[in-house]
């Protein structure tokens, strides 16, 4: 019996149990302990976060994690947690959070994005293949940082223009979401192509970013979107205020 555990963003946790269903723990014999949201532990993200009690780490086989930048202070570290297990002689395998904040103005994990709104420019002014470039540089180093083939970054460049991959600078869709699961489950010995997955709505489904007009032609958009540039400039305007300028 395999015993794994996964600590992570909702692009670990709130998929876990689609592309490792309980036919494919059965067939390889594999229990999830737990897949735990890292942000809930995270006293940066809620002021009264739950507690974490790294016991529940001592009886795995494998922590599939995804890195974090956040100190070593703080209890939801994945560095703090990654040097722990090792002393466990756990087997780690990292992921990354694949962002990709290539919107006029991107929400992170704690809200609108103060410094977006700060530098916000005219829509006709940015310029979405320089940033579509900074966005791969950043993700290919997240990725080169995990267990994780760079073949994740390479499928976002060579498939931006060609169908939606993102509906938020931290939401991938079903479409990447298999890609990055794909070679999760490499790292277990699954074959997530030996498998069938109806995927029916997005797996995350929460916020949507629309395309901007300038978007789609500087990327040489391919497929229909939804482009609204007024979304942003509401954005923009019913935030301004709440910043220091």
């Amino acid at each position: 019996m395999l015993k794994i555990g996964f600590f992570g963003s909702c692009q670990l946790h709130l998929c876990d149990k689609f592309f490792l269903n309980q036919s494919i723990k059965q067939q390889f014999n594999i229990i999830v302990e737990f897949s735990l949201p890292f942000y809930e532990y995270d006293k940066n993200y809620i002021n009264n976060c739950r507690i974490l009690d790294y016991k529940i780490f001592d009886n795995l086989d494998i922590l599939i994690i995804e890195l974090n930048n956040l100190d070593n202070d703080n209890q939801a570290s994945s560095s703090k947690i990654i040097t722990y297990c090792k002393e466990k002689n756990i087997k780690i395998i990292k992921t990354f959070l694949i962002k990709f904040p290539i919107y006029p103005i991107n929400w992170s994990g704690y809200g609108i994005n103060k410094q977006d709104i700060k530098t916000y420019t005219n829509l006709n002014n940015i310029d979405y293949k320089k940033k579509f470039n900074a966005c791969i540089e950043s993700c290919r180093k997240s990725n080169i940082e995990s267990d994780l083939s760079t073949d994740i970054t390479d499928f976002i460049y060579n498939n931006f223009d060609k169908q939606l991959l993102f509906t938020h600078s931290l939401h991938p869709t079903n479409v990447l979401l298999y890609q990055l699961w794909k070679n999760i489950l490499t790292h277990l010995s699954i074959n997530i192509e030996n498998y069938k997955y109806n995927f029916g709505n997005e797996l995350i489904n929460c916020w949507y970013n629309p395309f901007t007009s300038k978007m789609v032609k500087d990327l040489d958009i391919k497929f229909n979107t939804i482009v609204n540039d007024d979304f942003y400039v509401k954005m923009y305007n019913d935030n301004f205020n709440k910043f220091d300028n």
